[in-house]
């Protein structure tokens, strides 16, 4: 109970950081829906290898231009701008089906790593606290980032409300949606915009990890849990929620790692369905 009582007692020092982890929470589990049944999970290391382009390229000019300030916001506009941009070439490049779209996503990861590597080998100023602006810290997250990630949800929540039909169908019957008349490359591509504007906010916050885990995790369980798509939406996005809130609050009680310790409460999540689904054979 002592434990419990702290947490409570401390709640003007992680009000901001689980708002931040709430707010990512639901956002990736209901993105995760699509992410996992298009089986383009690795997508989403892949983005997050070219936000981090992005955010060294930042930190690059910055450098060059002398500029000692640091400037949060220009540098997430950056990360953000680099995996809009290459959510957008993955999406082209998986419609029009010239190579594999695993070959796609496994160049874009490694090319971006290794580009983050020789970049932040030229920083001098910002190499000592790298880390935490590439990975995040969602212990200690600023309110400026909670009010970003909550416009960016914001936007996400807007189009997959008023484009909900079009997304679903071009994404999971695509052929048919054609046929119809859909323009499934026009519908694909705002789907992959939303995903690049999702993940460099979410992992600013939180870290690659959680990101990565809740773009897969919730979703799956769910899927595992429920037949109709619109309850799975539900119900990942419900429970990246609570992973991620539940897993913050975990890691402060218990004194744990918190991105860790959110993936695997999150990991938990998976295995009364995959009970469920083996009772059903």
């Amino acid at each position: 109970m002592s434990a419990l009582a702290d947490f409570l007692a401390a709640k003007d020092i992680w009000r901001d950081p689980l708002l931040a982890s709430v707010i990512a929470g639901g956002l990736c589990g209901f993105l995760g829906v699509y992410v996992v049944l298009r089986r383009t999970v690795f997508v989403s290391a892949a983005l997050t290898q070219l936000s981090t382009l992005g955010l060294i390229c930042a930190l690059l000019g910055e450098e060059s231009l002398h500029i000692e300030a640091e400037h949060a916001g220009v540098q997430l506009a950056v990360a953000i701008a680099f995996s809009v941009a290459g959510a957008l070439a993955l999406g082209a490049a998986q419609a029009r089906r010239r190579l594999p779209a695993e070959a796609g996503v496994g160049i874009a990861y490694v090319v971006a790593g290794a580009l983050v590597v020789l970049g932040a080998n030229r920083l001098v100023h910002a190499a000592h606290d790298l880390n935490a602006m590439v990975f995040g810290n969602a212990v200690a997250v600023p309110f400026s980032d909670v009010v970003v990630l909550g416009l960016v949800a914001l936007v996400c929540a807007a189009v997959h409300g008023v484009f909900a039909k079009e997304l679903v169908f071009s994404s999971f019957d695509g052929e048919t949606a054609a046929a119809l008349g859909y323009s499934t490359r026009t519908w694909n591509g705002l789907l992959y915009f939303t995903i690049g504007l999702a993940i460099p906010a979410a992992a600013r916050a939180l870290g690659a990890l959680p990101v990565f885990a809740f773009l897969t995790i919730p979703a799956s369980a769910a899927l595992l849990l429920t037949t109709r798509l619109r309850s799975t939406f539900a119900l990942a996005t419900a429970l990246g929620l609570v992973a991620a809130a539940g897993g913050y609050a975990l890691s402060w009680m218990w004194q744990l790692p918190t991105g860790a310790t959110m993936v695997a409460l999150a990991g938990i999540f998976v295995i009364p369905g995959a009970f469920a689904r083996g009772g059903r054979g």
